[in-house]
């Protein structure tokens, strides 16, 4: 994708400009690529697409590749994309196992959050905007915490066909739920 090149080379001589994304085809049924491309703030953002700049490098894409632009405030990427904190490339399976993935570390984020942090934020707070501010950290805590690591971890699990290890797949999914409850007991043991 040689035209994609051009196009990050023109971004990354403009202020602002952080960095580009390729996704490739999530499965062997899809030809649709994702390039995220990312900057410092909404000026930046807005001066790139307004710039000379990228109405050249966008001038020579070749007619047969339709795209579309669309502009993101944030994104859960690495989620979706199979993406590692490397940056190492995933080819996750087409199965949707990376939403059974999102449990795990929701549960013990959500579960300390409400142990310690919520009594007390709720006391100074109330209950509406305690929860706005913990959803957030939560959430927070999620995208660059605790995915990251647990998608290196489950990485084989994530990328083997049910059909070709449905032991394995099984007994990693078992395992998981073996670990949230385990967390859930512990939790009611500490909090009743």
């Amino acid at each position: 994708m040689e035209w994609e090149e051009e196009i990050t080379l023109a971004a990354r001589e403009l202020p602002g400009y952080v960095k580009t994304e390729i996704y490739p085809p999530a499965n062997e049924y899809s030809t649709q690529w994702v390039i995220v491309m990312t900057f410092a703030d909404q000026e930046s953002l807005d001066h790139w697409l307004e710039s000379p700049e990228r109405d050249e490098a966008v001038a020579r894409i070749p007619e047969e590749i339709r795209y579309s632009v669309e502009k993101m405030p944030s994104g859960f990427g690495a989620w979706f994309a199979g993406l590692t904190r490397d940056g190492m490339r995933l080819k996750i399976c087409r199965d949707g196992r990376w939403r059974r993935l999102l449990p795990s570390p929701c549960t013990p984020a959500v579960m300390l959050q409400s142990m310690f942090v919520s009594p007390w934020l709720n006391g100074i707070l109330g209950l509406s905007f305690a929860m706005l501010v913990l959803n957030a950290v939560v959430v927070s805590i999620l995208q660059w915490a605790l995915v990251p690591p647990l998608m290196s971890v489950l990485r084989r699990w994530l990328l083997t066909p049910f059909r070709k290890a449905p032991l394995f797949n099984l007994g990693t999914a078992l395992g998981m739920a073996a670990i949230l409850i385990c967390l859930a007991a512990l939790f009611r043991l500490f909090a009743g």
